[in-house]
């Protein structure tokens, strides 16, 4: 049995008015329900099931690490005393998110990005991202600096999260400054215990007013994990395909065409 069942459920019933309230509308035992709440006993799969719908939780979150169950459980929306189930997409997420983040350390640090401009075809943009860890999530932060802001020039600054799901690095981010914008990427992993590439797919909008949906190729270089963040931003912006400033493999990995026979926009592994 778990050994933070006791606590999460205990939790759980803090939120109703009295224990016995919450036996009452389970149809279960008090004396029994006790048994669980000191940890004597595991309530059977049935009950699990029952206390996770009458909670609002799913059975895998009931089992977590209390420290984070409590957090899962303070940032969760309630109403009428009992917790309101959650988006289906941001708890399937949730779990995947968990499940992904001893895989994720090895990615932690500082990047490059490398992607064919979706406002300004024919130009590379390179911006700098940091991946880092929380004690929950694996998150994202991306700063995007094209020109001078006031002659023309903008910044996009994206912030979002990493996940593995079937052997592929998904990140999901939404564009922080005008909030009208998320991004997906899909990478490749790394093969190798020191990373230097990731490459993939990104889709988006163009920022040009029709906002038409685009997906271009993407690299990411890694830097490290103890970089000068301001010296590394000073490099990056907007650049001609084949300029100098963007390294020869990089202008491979993100100048592919149409698979042939096909409508499919694909990446090759770095």
């Amino acid at each position: 049995m778990s050994r933070d069942l006791p606590e999460n459920l205990r939790l759980l019933c803090s939120y109703h008015s009295s224990i016995a309230e919450v036996c009452r509308r389970l149809a279960v035992n008090r004396s029994q329900f006790n048994r669980y709440l000191n940890g004597q006993t595991q309530p059977s799969l049935r009950l699990m099931r029952k206390m996770c719908d009458f909670f609002g939780v799913e059975e895998a979150e009931l089992l977590m690490p209390h420290g984070q169950f409590k957090e899962l459980v303070r940032l969760r929306p309630k109403a009428g005393g009992v917790l309101i189930e959650k988006n289906l997409l941001i708890s399937r997420c949730e779990r995947v998110l968990q499940a992904s983040l001893p895989k994720l350390d090895s990615y932690a640090g500082t990047y490059f990005t490398y992607y064919n401009s979706m406002s300004n075809p024919g130009k590379i943009l390179k911006g700098l991202t940091r991946i880092y860890r929380t004690p929950f999530s694996m998150n994202l932060k991306t700063l995007e600096v094209v020109g001078r802001r006031g002659r023309g020039g903008f910044t996009c600054k994206y912030e979002g999260g990493c996940f593995l799901l079937g052997d592929r690095l998904f990140i999901t981010a939404m564009e922080m400054l005008t909030g009208n914008e998320a991004i997906q990427i899909i990478l490749y992993p790394s093969y190798t215990n020191r990373i230097r590439y990731l490459s993939g797919i990104m889709s988006g909008v163009s920022a040009h007013a029709t906002r038409p949906p685009s997906a271009t190729q993407i690299a990411m270089q890694f830097l490290g994990t103890n970089v000068d963040l301001r010296k590394s931003l000073a490099t990056c912006g907007l650049f001609d395909a084949g300029d100098a400033q963007v390294p020869a493999d990089i202008q491979l990995m993100i100048a592919g065409s149409l698979s042939a026979g096909t409508h499919l926009l694909a990446a090759s592994p770095s």
